[in-house]
């Protein structure tokens, strides 16, 4: 794989590219108003991995927002930039983050999926989500459900 490195989103033009990739990965995507929400409130975190592969610089290639709530996080969105999937970054973002996550006194992290969203699923499944229940009509867009899922971060410590 080539050279990345996992941070937080620390420059306006970096926004730019998050949202990029949201609107390239998602039918009804984040608009800038709930990123930057996301970015300025207290119990959200956020990380972004660059690479250098293209000689450019640090070029943004996925991202990862969370909230930490009591000891539950909460994974609100994650993406790859399309041309980067199939090499195993979101695996890799999601096990940093809930490893210090779990320093932080986290016991589990909780998200939502569309059903249709197979990809997404194997991938929680392969990391050791385990589906909890769902949401009907959760999907505004095309009133599909959320398929919710559960991982229990104390297993791991």
């Amino acid at each position: 794989m080539s050279s990345w490195q996992l941070g937080t989103i620390s420059q306006v033009d970096e926004l730019e590219t998050v949202m990029n990739i949201e609107h390239r990965s998602f039918r009804s995507p984040w608009g800038r108003l709930s990123f930057e929400g996301e970015l300025a409130c207290q119990n959200a975190c956020n990380y972004v991995v660059r690479s250098d592969t293209d000689g450019a610089g640090h070029q943004v290639v996925a991202y990862a927002f969370f909230r930490l709530a009591a000891d539950e996080l909460h994974l609100l969105k994650i993406a790859v930039n399309p041309v980067w999937r199939g090499i195993g970054i979101a695996t890799r973002l999601l096990e940093l983050y809930f490893a210090a996550g779990a320093k932080q006194g986290a016991a589990s992290v909780h998200l939502e999926v569309r059903p249709s969203n197979v990809p997404a699923i194997e991938l929680y499944r392969k990391i050791g989500f385990k589906v909890i229940g769902r949401r009907h009509n959760y999907y505004e867009d095309t009133q599909e459900d959320a398929v919710l899922m559960m991982k229990n971060l104390k297993e791991e410590i």
